[in-house]
This record gives structure tokens, sequence and C-alpha cells, in this order.
């Protein structure tokens, strides 16, 4: 992925897509680009976007569980409604 674009205020979605890849491969190539994703004006966006999708997939969901790049109990309290259903929902790694 091209570095200099997690930069550009109207990349929010490249932001998502690069702290997501990092986030599954759970080992950071470059931890100031990793940073970037989440110090932009947009950092609140991008959190949702990656919590709502980890709901949708349980590979990013058991990522995001037993990241240690992340704090997902940290993220999950700044959005209530997200952590609901997080609760609610069975966890990919009990339901095997």
């Amino acid at each position: 992925m091209y570095r200099a674009r997690l930069y550009d205020p109207e990349a929010c979605s490249y932001r998502i897509r690069y702290a997501i890849a990092t986030i599954l491969r759970d080992r950071i190539a470059n931890e100031g680009a990793f940073n970037v994703c989440f110090e932009m004006s947009d950092e609140e966006e991008v959190i949702r976007t990656i919590l709502s999708r980890g709901l949708k997939n349980p590979r990013l969901r058991t990522a995001l569980e037993r990241s240690h790049l992340i704090d997902l109990t940290h993220w999950l309290l700044r959005f209530p409604d997200l952590a609901e259903a997080y609760c609610r929902s069975d966890s990919p790694s009990s339901a095997e």
C-alpha cells in the first residue's frame, strides 16, 4: 500500500483498509503509518468502521480480539452501540 496516501485528509477509506490489513497481519511494518490511521480528523469514523466490519467478518473480529496492536476494550468504550453488539453476538473463538 502507498503510505503517503494515509496523510491525505480525503483518504479515510484508504486508512481503514491499511489499518485492517495491519491488524489482520498482527504486525506493524511501519508503526508511524499505522498510528496515522488513528490520528487524522476522521479517527472516530475509522475506528467505528473497523469495529462494524469486525461484526460482519469473523476473521477480522478474531484479529481484533487477539491483537496486541490495538486496545479493543478502549475502542468499544467509545462506541457503546457497537460494544453491545460485540457482547450480544457469539465470539468467533467460542463458536468453534
